[in-house]
């Protein structure tokens, strides 16, 4: 039938499905519910809907998954038992967490209570070695030492042991022969090692991160095989199935279970791909994403087109140093609970209903009010349209539930509890947008705001306009967008390896052997993987550096060829430029201090480009299906909105608010005073007023 490319996003509640043919560029969608119990389930439904249109599982050419299974085993602490092997003198490095402070709103929380360590003091054990800053040998490893504490982790049912030693990142000689002890005394335990997991300089990251593979990593690895047997099984058999990274770059399923730590946000990571990709289409720049689904949102700044890239992540607290995209996240979704906190007040979130039981509106058992749930009392949401009509919402269970657990604690009737939870929920994300602009020195007025996920839309026109930004961009197929976004992107890998030192006098040749010794790591990975090392390859050569006695450095592109002496002063003049251009001033007469170095490989493969739709005369009337009263928040009375079928809208449509959108995965709705256009992919481009 043709050559299929096929993204798979499974989110805490739903699994978005997105298929395209690429020859007849002929499309299949499909929304269905998550199976949080056994991920790989809802991965498999859906494709066996996908079989159900006539589509063969070997019509399959191309397969990528984004998966929240690493992400949720640490928002749910449902990782593996796991052990931690430290150098002795330095366990209480992990318990310290690098001096970290909680964030300013923790601060002033009086029940705070630190995230748990993902490793107790109880298995942590110390081991007697030492190397120094230089890489040289102080201390022995005491190999009598490692098989005493390994037999006592292994007694204790651990699945996995982290090895962090100090400066292993420079020599890691004492790991490696750690992990080999370990394969003997306990061959079931599966090993993570810090020089192999991050091996850059800053001893707290880089033991959080190797924790963290640690702990996720058994998970990820029996998810992964699991998936792979019901893929073959299936008749899913091309060699060319993804995963989605945290950095935005896929790594093929076959190497992706030593490397668990680097899909941590490779949900999000799939709905940045594709707000880049629509920010472009739109001939926009500078794009905000809002990807609200049913657990959470996640938040990402694209500043002249490019997102920002971090090694500073967090999860649940937990610290994570591997290179991710710049995505803020936070527990605001169409699924999130409304309650009353210790003090009174009402709160929205983090906690959420999730797949099963879901809102109360869905009638699965849920008792607990959620944004959903709001939203279907003010008229946002219609009892009949969830999902295309495959979920019915229940308006009484909806009022029950606010009425018990918000109206009456509060004293408020309904209408006034359901419109709480939405003003609270969009403060929220409100703040954390202000927060993700700040960070990045950027107006929000000049930006577009691209609303995606299930519940995006929803809150996105008043969230535009509290904040300024004139303009909302939704795609065609919002809920979906993240499945999109994974064929929307490369295959990707980032190789890391500190070693500092002063530019000026800093070995050529050892420059050279560090990029060299990368670039061997990056192509066996690639071979392993199935491509042409010569002719699919694209690589790029970065070194991290900054100011002597600074804190935090900047990336700094190298020449593709072996750098020679005389290079140093125009990669130094590039250093200062960036700096110049990041924080406004430089210090050209010091010298530059060299931290960590970097080889970037992507490789391209075949991707999604979105069809033009069809174009109308401007007027909507054949995709109006008639009214619906919409609760107004300004005025807290009802206006009559029109409703939109979204399938029926043609390219340069116009209409004013107040209005609702409807398709099978989400809804828009528009405000009163805003207007919508639609564009010629059949993004919805609405006018929020907050330019007037």
């Amino acid at each position: 039938m043709g050559a299929w490319i096929v993204g798979i996003d499974t989110g805490g509640t739903f699994t978005d499905l997105m298929a395209f043919e690429v020859d007849s560029r002929a499309w299949r969608t499909i929304k269905i519910a998550s199976t949080p119990e056994e991920p790989s389930a809802a991965v498999m439904h859906a494709l066996d809907e996908l079989f159900g249109t006539g589509i063969d599982a070997a019509d399959i050419n191309m397969l990528v998954h984004g998966s929240t299974v690493a992400t949720n085993a640490i928002l749910e602490g449902r990782g593996a038992r796991a052990g931690l092997l430290i150098s002795r003198g330095f366990r209480a490095v992990y318990e310290a967490r690098g001096r970290a402070q909680p964030d300013p709103l923790n601060l002033i929380d009086p029940f705070y209570e630190k995230p748990p360590l993902l490793v107790p003091q109880a298995l942590t054990e110390e081991i007697t070695e030492r190397i120094d800053f230089a890489g040289e040998v102080l201390t022995p490893l005491d190999e009598d030492d490692v098989r005493r504490a390994v037999r006592h982790l292994a007694a204790r049912d651990v699945a996995a042991i982290a090895v962090c030693f100090l400066f292993s990142f420079r020599n890691p000689v004492h790991e490696q022969r750690t992990a080999e002890i370990i394969q003997e005394e306990a061959p079931h335990v599966r090993v993570s090692l810090s020089s192999v997991v991050l091996p850059t300089i800053r001893e707290y990251p880089r033991l959080s991160t190797t924790v963290i593979d640690a702990y996720v990593g058994p998970r990820m690895e029996r998810y992964l095989t699991r998936l792979a047997e019901r893929l073959r099984a299936a008749g899913v058999t091309t060699p060319q199935v993804f995963l989605m990274q945290s950095h935005g770059g896929l790594m093929r399923i076959n190497i992706a279970p030593r490397f668990p730590n680097q899909t941590l946000l490779s949900g999000p990571a799939a709905g940045v791909a594709a707000g880049i990709e629509l920010a472009q289409l739109a001939g926009r720049s500078n794009a905000v994403t809002l990807d609200m689904g049913g657990t959470s949102t996640d938040i990402a700044v694209i500043a002249n087109g490019r997102v920002g890239e971090t090694g500073e992540g967090h999860i649940a607290g937990q610290d994570i140093g591997t290179p991710m995209l710049a995505v803020s996240t936070l527990g605001a979704g169409g699924g999130t609970i409304a309650w009353i906190g210790k003090d009174g007040l009402l709160k929205v979130g983090p906690g959420s209903a999730g797949a099963n039981p879901g809102p109360a509106c869905y009638g699965l058992g849920g008792g607990l009010p959620t944004v959903t749930d709001a939203n279907l009392l003010l008229g946002a949401l219609h009892a009949e349209n969830a999902l295309g009509g495959r979920i019915r919402l229940d308006r009484e269970r909806a009022e029950a539930a606010l009425r018990q657990h918000v109206a009456q604690p509060l004293g408020l009737d309904v209408l006034q509890a359901a419109a709480g939870i939405v003003k609270i929920v969009t403060t929220n994300m409100a703040i954390d947008l202000r927060l993700a602009f700040q960070q990045r020195g950027e107006d929000p007025s000049q930006f577009v705001l691209a609303a995606f996920g299930g519940a995006g839309p929803l809150q996105a026109a008043r969230l535009a306009r509290d904040l300024k930004i004139a303009t909302v961009l939704v795609p065609l197929y919002p809920g979906l967008a993240s499945a999109i976004g994974l064929v929307q992107t490369t295959v990707k890998h980032v190789y890391v390896q500190s070693s500092s030192g002063l530019l000026s006098n800093y070995p050529v040749a050892q420059f050279n052997h560090h990029f060299a010794e990368l670039t061997e790591r990056a192509m066996a990975d690639v071979r392993e993987e199935g491509f042409d090392a010569d002719r699919e390859v694209q690589i790029r050569r970065q070194v991290d550096m900054r100011y002597p006695h600074q804190g935090y450095q900047l990336a700094v592109p190298c020449p593709d060829s072996p750098l020679r002496e005389a290079d140093k002063p125009a990669l130094k003049r590039e250093f200062d430029a960036l700096h110049q251009r990041i924080y406004g001033a430089n210090a050209a007469e010091e010298d530059a201090e060299l931290v960590t170095f970097r080889v970037i490989v992507e490789i391209t493969v075949p991707r999604l480009e979105l069809p033009e739709i069809a174009v109308g005369d401007g007027n909507p009337s054949p995709a109006r299906q008639g009214t619906r009263p919409l609760y107004n928040l300004d005025t807290e009375r009802f206006d009559e909105a029109a409703i939109y079928q979204r399938t029926q809208l043609r390219a340069g449509d116009r209409f004013d608010g107040p209005a609702i959108i409807e398709q099978f995965d989400t809804t828009t709705v528009v405000l009163t005073g805003q207007r919508a256009e639609v564009d010629r992919y059949g993004n919805l481009l609405i006018d929020t007023g907050a330019a007037l």
